[in-house]
């Protein structure tokens, strides 16, 4: 009985070790007046770059956090306030940083047409913007045999060696293809992307699995984080209480071939918090990074969160 007690006791701590691997210390919380429920965020030469969901604009913020520039996504009048009404919104959800001189920003793709946008942010003084419907592309993931019963809600997006990876909050699914064969295939000078997937089992907070809410890949190793959510609602279009929010890594060599995922909760001592996106600062050393998280609490409200992240 001694031994088959001590194995199980092992066996339990190193199916715990993965949440103690990783550990994210925040340094600072700003509020980011006037940028409505952030989803997205990406750092990059010497800027941050800001999505909402229900906002018109991509903000241009610089290094001590001051709007410098806005540029238009969409051409749409807002009567009241700087918020797009749900049922109109385009719902930006992922965006994600190509060869440091373009983004690509999806809709959630969880109400068509309204949200099945693709964007293309070509930078510099003068920014260019392509935007796309992608409904047909839409339509065929929500067809893909992983997501049978589920819903097409496109949270988060990274890019890592060519290969652009959408992640699924229901299901909590990774859909993967070359990059270059989704924007011949938009162009329309291209066939369908060669596409792969991959099911990730998240943690649960009150019986809930966490599901994705940003990622970004990391530029010195084979890995992408990611944050994951937890709220309790039934659907990929309402909003439900909001339970808290982890830090994750997943390992990409081989299609995902380990599946051992270190993650943290994200602390706060102030409310539960909805972590929308993630982007590194500076990739300090092997399993050190510093991050900066957005945060949306539903109510258009958006705070920037730094902070160290070791693993």
């Amino acid at each position: 009985m001694l031994m088959a007690y001590n194995y199980t006791f092992h066996k339990i701590l190193l199916l715990l070790l993965p949440l103690s691997t990783m550990q994210f210390n925040p340094t600072e919380h700003i509020e980011l007046k006037g940028i409505p429920s952030g989803s997205g965020i990406i750092y990059a030469n010497d800027s941050y770059y800001i999505i909402g969901d229900d906002s018109p604009t991509l903000f241009v913020l610089n290094k001590d956090l001051d709007v410098v520039k806005r540029i238009a996504l969409q051409d749409i009048h807002l009567e009241d306030g700087n918020r797009i009404p749900k049922p109109l919104k385009a719902d930006y959800e992922a965006m994600e940083l190509i060869h440091e001189n373009e983004l690509v920003i999806f809709g959630s793709g969880s109400k068509s047409p309204q949200r099945d946008v693709f964007v293309r942010v070509l930078l510099g003084d003068e920014p260019k913007i392509e935007t796309y419907t992608i409904t047909d592309f839409y339509n065929h993931l929500k067809n893909l045999e992983v997501l049978a019963d589920s819903e097409l809600n496109i949270e988060a997006t990274a890019f890592s060696n060519d290969i652009l990876y959408l992640f699924n909050r229901n299901k909590n699914v990774v859909i993967f293809f070359r990059y270059d064969e989704l924007l011949a295939y938009v162009q329309g000078d291209g066939s369908f992307p060669s596409i792969q997937t991959k099911h990730i089992a998240l943690p649960k907070l009150n019986g809930i699995e966490a599901g994705f809410s940003g990622a970004v890949a990391l530029k010195n190793t084979q890995q992408i984080l990611f944050t994951a959510s937890v709220e309790n609602t039934s659907n990929a279009y309402d909003d439900g209480e909001i339970l808290g929010s982890y830090i994750g890594m997943l390992d990409i060599t081989n299609n995902f071939a380990d599946d051992n995922i270190p993650y943290c909760l994200v602390e706060d001592t102030k409310e539960k918090l909805k972590v929308e996106s993630i982007s590194v600062i500076n990739e300090a050393s092997e399993g050190k990074a510093e991050v900066v998280l957005i945060t949306d609490n539903d109510k258009g409200a958006s705070e920037l969160i730094k902070g160290l992240l070791l693993w």
